[in-house]
């Protein structure tokens, strides 16, 4: 089955963490980790795809808007706004067909 078919698992994992941000103001670091280490996974079966889902690209704009807007009313969401970046640096990963071990903090990266 491909990465890009609808995927119950992305959806629950994004209702624990994004939607739970959103319906009651609260952020758990938890569910936006296990959403972040299920994107990553599939990340790997999506790295030859020509095309991503919809799903995933809304799980990982969401993500990232969700935690921005909640920063700016909640001082405790906002210490975690760097996550917001993560989420959008995860989707131009995605785009350029990278997955988390092509790159190693602390190397270069050679083009």
């Amino acid at each position: 089955m491909s990465e890009n078919y609808f995927d119950i698992v992305l959806d629950d994992l994004t209702k624990r963490a994004v939607g739970r941000l959103i319906t009651v103001e609260v952020f758990d670091e938890k569910a936006f980790d296990a959403l972040e280490d299920y994107l990553w996974q599939k990340a790997e079966g999506l790295r030859d795809e020509f095309a991503i889902s919809k799903q995933v690209l809304t799980c990982l704009r969401s993500a990232a808007s969700a935690i921005r807007n909640r920063s700016e009313y909640d001082s405790t969401v906002r210490k975690h706004v760097h996550r917001a970046n993560d989420f959008e640096a995860l989707l131009d990963r995605l785009i350029a067909g990278e997955v988390r071990s092509d790159r190693r903090s602390g190397a270069p990266r050679v083009i």
